[in-house]
């Protein structure tokens, strides 16, 4: 664990102190290798040499277009000691939105996984990077893409000095944030954010000498990297990873690592127990699930049901992985938690002015410390000042905060929905209408109304194998939810489509099409203000 005066500031230096200190223990697990500790900082320091006599010069940014193996920490660890920023590119990705991401970010060297190189040379005649390099690549030379390299090639043995340690101030990657109001923004993250959310995380996720931290979710994403790889490296822990969630061997997977402690997202909260009840439930050693937002109610009955601790707590990209986290031995149910040691916050009104406790308004949060939340946006200084107006960075998220300081999430504040002068959130409906047996998952949109304004509308995943009328489903509605909130339309579908860190896509329930669309009013259903 974590000693007094151990103290670090970038993640070079972590990596090169802890190998010192721990050897050969294991460091990071994958499927394919474990990674000790002084592995990782061998391969990582002589990737870095790799980079810089490839030509990358410090600044130069390195994008990183993988899947979770041990690849990825090598490549990011070792970007981060060349002092050449990381471009995590998300594995979805293909098409404009990559062409974007690689243009906007302008990476001087690429590392690829083969899988992953049909949705790059689809787009690589305009934004080739100048140096490709393969992870698995084909066994003979001629059947690589024109120009690129296998990337064992890239890691050569370092000669010299090491390169000087990154500032905490130097940005050590360019994160893409979801662009739903237009393109996406390149994050720019300094290194002592990268050190500083994790250790703020630490203290109150009850770790303890054997903790195994366990993780589904993709290194491309902050989640993975601050709440699961750097609060395992900083305190000496092993970290273990799948590569990407599977809802129905996943406790079994925990199980096999050896994992105590779990990090969730509210989607993988509720598929998890939508899943048949079976023995390995609390087959397990899981202590702890760290949780980006859960259904309030069904908080108790996981948590009984899978044997651990729901810790709750908020986060973002830009101001650290979580803000906000419960305390330890104070979990209030439904809670995001209370604000972390670098952070302040507030809840405003649109006028920015602070609302009193309960009262709905967005959240605002600014540092307590420099260099503790990103630098602003690559090649966007205006949406960065937008961001930053009257010196509070805002979230876009609406929540509340009670008496005591305790603050609950309600929704992305570009989500709410305004319906008959009302304003209403779509996890409230979504969280009632994900109660019916019958329901997997459910998206609520705002649809433009004929009367001004938006009508809700739902989108339903059955459990596999359910059969459920719509006539029910809006009558179970009316019985449940407050008037103005009931669906005004449904439409049944096969999948909600997910991003790879299994958050609902509502924007393209948005745009869907062609599906079969009941009218709650058109079938006799009336809902009356009472």
């Amino acid at each position: 664990m974590l000693e007094p005066g151990e103290e670090y500031h970038d993640l070079a230096t972590l990596v090169r102190r802890k190998a010192e200190k721990n050897g050969a223990a294991p460091a990071l697990r994958f499927a394919q290798r474990t990674l000790s500790y002084a592995e990782l900082d061998r391969e990582s320091e002589r990737l870095a040499a790799g980079l810089l006599r490839a030509g990358v010069a410090r600044g130069e940014r390195v994008a990183a277009f993988l899947f979770n193996t041990p690849e990825f920490p090598i490549t990011w660890f070792g970007a981060a000691k060349a002092g050449t920023p990381l471009v995590p590119l998300n594995t979805g990705l293909k098409g404009e939105i990559l062409r974007y991401e690689l243009a906007d970010s302008a990476p001087r060297a690429l590392v690829i996984d083969r899988r992953l190189w049909p949705a790059y040379a689809a787009i690589r005649e305009a934004v080739r990077v100048p140096r490709e390099y393969l992870v698995d690549p084909p066994r003979t030379r001629e059947a690589l893409p024109a120009g690129a390299r296998p990337f064992d090639e890239l890691p050569t043995d370092p000669s010299g000095d090491p390169p000087p340690a990154p500032r905490p101030e130097d940005p050590v990657s360019v994160m893409y944030t979801s662009g739903t109001t237009g393109p996406p923004k390149g994050a720019v993250i300094p290194h002592q954010k990268q050190i500083t959310t994790p250790l703020e995380i630490a203290v109150r996720s009850r770790l303890a000498p054997g903790s195994v931290l366990f993780t589904g979710l993709p290194l491309f994403h902050c989640n993975a990297q601050e709440m699961t790889t750097l609060v395992a490296l900083l305190h000496d822990l092993p970290a273990a990873f799948d590569e990407r969630f599977h809802a129905s061997t996943y406790w079994e997977s925990a199980a096999a690592l050896g994992a105590t402690h779990v990090s969730l997202l509210i989607a993988m909260i509720n598929v998890l127990y939508k899943q048949p009840e079976k023995a390995s439930d609390r087959g397990h050693g899981v202590r702890t699930a760290l949780t980006a937002g859960t259904t309030r109610g069904i908080w108790a009955e996981f948590e009984r049901r899978f044997g651990l601790s729901i810790v709750e707590l908020y986060g973002m990209t830009e101001c650290g992985c979580t803000t906000l986290m419960n305390p330890p031995g104070a979990v209030r149910l439904g809670s995001i938690g209370t604000p972390l040691g670098f952070v302040e916050a507030q809840v405003v009104d649109d006028q920015d002015r602070p609302v009193g406790p309960d009262t709905r308004g967005e959240l605002v949060v600014r540092p307590r410390a420099p260099y503790t939340m990103f630098l602003g946006y690559l090649n966007q200084p205006e949406k960065t000042v937008e961001a930053w107006r009257n010196l509070w960075f805002h979230t876009g998220d609406t929540v509340t905060r009670d008496a005591d300081g305790y603050y609950y999430f309600v929704d992305r504040k570009k989500d709410i929905i305004r319906r008959r002068g009302e304003n209403l959130a779509p996890y409230d409906v979504e969280s009632v209408v994900n109660r019916h047996p019958a329901v997997f998952e459910s998206v609520v949109v705002g649809v433009p109304s004929p009367l001004g304004e938006e009508d809700v509308k739902v989108y339903v995943q059955l459990r596999p194998g359910a059969a459920l009328e719509a006539r029910a489903l809006f009558e179970y509605c009316v019985a449940e939810l407050p008037f103005f909130m009931v669906p005004r339309f449904l439409e049944f579908v096969e999948e909600i489509p997910k991003t790879a860190n299994q958050k609902s896509q509502r924007y393209l329930m948005r745009q869907r099409s062609g599906g079969t669309q009941y009218d709650r009013e058109q079938l006799g259903i009336v809902v009356r203000a009472p």
